[in-house]
């Protein structure tokens, strides 16, 4: 049931075009004998308004002014009901205002189907005119003796195509009837004039763009909103499939067009297109950058989808709702009115955070790695959704996949091991429903022997989705010693000395055999089953080395670990106290001394200077006694 403001829309656009409605049957009877033109020439003067006329002026058929604006791209089409409205007319009883209101009604009542194929008339050029010949008879029958039936022309007028931004409601159907008579005449218009009016209306589009952090929340550390300027946006038409342009107000720019002029929230994030004329329709708002400012502040990156942000439907009438994620990821429709009515969210991409249990390390130590990964609140809008870990070649991955997906059977974990790299896929619908949540599993990996000392070795993690990939890595070193075996006295290099290297808790560096026959570096003592010690060698230039060492402990303090000679070179003493030393990036060298077997240290006494002075003495009075013994003899 139509509303009674409709009814009065449809009453006052009958007033306007149809000065001859009433009398229809009437004209049957008194201008039967008139001889009539076979087609009258119909022109449709289309105007538009802001707001349509409370007081309509009649419509004669000649040509009037009624201040309106030409409204170009309307199309209208004629509909012939000649043979329906007479025969409603007939039948109805009363005088011919009662039987007129009767055959009107009967073709008000027609369907689209029983209206069948109309006549449409041009579209409406600019001046919002568009002409057509129709004819003034149409046959309704035939009578007893055969001959054909003829009455006057009835057609019923709908605006089949309307022009943007027109309140479809408010562009009633009329009727109109021919032949068209000058008034007080019995002779026929040239052209029969017809002014349908319509209410045009222009909308606004908006929304404001908030800003959603890593924990869901749209609240800055103030507690206010945050709200987000600069971010960038394309408005298309679903149905032309063009793309709204800032330069003229038409949906006749390329896709690329409107990325490079693109609509921006402004401050306090508000998008706003104003004043846009509109047909009915649904247009959707794209997000084509994710740099974005925070009322002014510094920018960060947000992610936005492939998907529309905001949803946006124009129905006939001109009214504009809305359809968009709400912060929870769920569709609403829930609005707060035409120009701020909808809100769109960005979201930061959570980034994964990776830490080692120990980053001053040995070789061959166990090292945990403890990665995390919250799992975005808009998890929805993913499609992509992995972890992957690319270690430096210097690690090797000690956890079997098993032990890593072990820890990951809440949201599906599957890993795929590469070389250097593992990865983790996802079940979708599992994160999906865990949203919010944070994702935590510890891998066990180690330092491989020959690494370059007081050398970051890296390990990282990248976050991979289909917005924007984020990364974290940590990174552990290992250091090292070396050293330069001399004589004591000659500083000359000795080779062939041999020690081992003593931990602060006195064990020793070695190797232990692991159950599957590898060798790894460890500590341990003499006699442990598995556990030998390692015995670093001095070579011919004296040079010997030791690699993989902690520098510090873990609580940061200095580790003093110590050289103990086990083997002295050939004709040197074994040396009695250890050498202490700290692990470095191996560019000191610590020079350690050996003494021959049997010479006797310098204590600061004279020691056996006395001796050698008297000899040195006893020898020179010697040769000066010879010497004067042998003048003697020659004189």
């Amino acid at each position: 049931m139509k509303k009674k403001s409709n009814w009065r829309t449809i009453l006052a656009t009958l007033i306007m075009v149809l000065p001859f409605v009433l009398g229809f049957g009437s004209m049957t009877d008194v201008m039967a004998a008139t001889a009539v033109p076979a087609e009258q020439l119909v022109t449709i003067h289309k105007l538009q308004y802001d707001s349509l006329p409370g007081n309509p002026t009649q419509n004669t058929g000649d040509e009037m002014d009624f201040s309106g604006k030409p409204l170009a791209g309307a199309v209208f089409t004629a509909y012939d009901v000649t043979a329906v409205y007479w025969a409603a007319y007939d039948k109805a009883e009363g005088n011919d205002g009662l039987k007129t209101a009767a055959a009107e009604a009967a073709v008000r009542a027609l369907t689209n189907d029983d209206l069948g194929k109309g006549t449409a008339f041009p579209e409406t050029n600019a001046d919002g005119i568009a002409s057509l010949p129709l004819a003034t008879k149409v046959e309704v029958g035939v009578d007893e003796e055969g001959k054909p039936i003829m009455r006057n022309a009835i057609y019923l007028f709908k605006e089949t195509k309307s022009p943007a931004g027109v309140v479809q409601s408010k562009s009633a159907d009329f009727i109109l009837g021919l032949p068209v008579y000058n008034e007080g005449t019995d002779n026929a218009k040239d052209e029969v004039h017809v002014y349908p009016k319509n209410e045009v209306k222009a909308v606004t589009f908006g929304f404001t763009k908030y800003g959603v952090d890593e924990t869901g929340s749209v609240k800055d550390e103030n507690g206010k909103d945050r709200t987000l300027n600069d971010a960038a946006f394309v408005l298309k038409d679903t149905v032309t499939g063009g793309y709204y342009s800032l330069k003229n107000g038409q949906f006749d720019a390329t896709e690329e067009e409107a990325k490079n002029n693109p609509i921006t929230s402004k401050d306090g994030g508000m998008v706003s297109v104003e004043d846009l004329v509109l047909k009915p329709g649904t247009y959707e708002f794209y997000e084509v950058n994710s740099t974005v400012s925070t009322d002014g502040s510094e920018e960060a990156e947000y992610h936005y989808g492939k998907n529309p942000v905001v949803i946006v439907t124009v129905d006939e009438n001109m009214n504009v709702t809305y359809d968009y994620y709400n912060i929870d990821g769920k569709m609403t429709d829930e609005t707060k009115g035409q120009a701020t009515g909808a809100e769109a969210y960005n979201y930061k991409v959570p980034a994964p955070t990776k830490d080692a249990n120990d980053k001053d390390v040995d070789v061959d130590q166990e090292i945990i790695f403890t990665i995390t990964q919250q799992i975005p609140t808009d998890i929805a809008d993913y499609t992509q959704f992995q972890l992957v870990d690319d270690f430096d070649d210097s690690l090797e991955l000690l956890s079997t996949v098993g032990e890593i997906e072990g820890q990951l059977t809440e949201f599906g974990g599957k890993v795929t091991v590469d070389g250097s790299k593992f990865t983790v896929d996802f079940d979708m619908d599992l994160l999906k429903a865990n949203a919010g949540k944070t994702i935590t599993f510890e891998v066990k990996m180690s330092v491989k022997k020959g690494v370059e000392l007081a050398t970051d070795i890296n390990n990282e993690v990248t976050f991979d989705n289909n917005f924007d990939d984020q990364s974290a890595k940590d990174s552990v070193k290992t250091y090292g010693k070396k050293f330069l075996k001399i004589d004591a006295d000659s500083k000359n290099p000795l080779a062939n000395a041999e020690f081992h290297v003593l931990n602060p808790e006195g064990k020793l560096l070695g190797m232990i055999t692991k159950e599957d026959g590898t060798k790894v570096q460890a500590w341990g003592a003499e006699g442990d089953a598995g556990f030998e010690a390692t015995v670093l060698k001095s070579n011919a230039q004296g040079e010997f080395e030791v690699s993989g060492l902690a520098k510090t402990n873990d609580k940061g303090a200095i580790i003093y670990y110590e050289l103990k000679e086990i083997k002295a070179p050939e004709g040197y003493a074994l040396a009695q106290n250890t050498f202490k030393f700290v692990a470095d990036d191996g560019t000191a060298t610590l020079k350690i001394n050996n003494k021959h077997k049997g010479s006797l240290p310098s204590t600061g006494g004279k020691g056996i200077v006395a001796f050698v002075a008297v000899g040195v003495v006893a020898i020179a009075g010697a040769g000066l006694y010879f010497m004067k013994g042998r003048k003697h003899i020659e004189g």
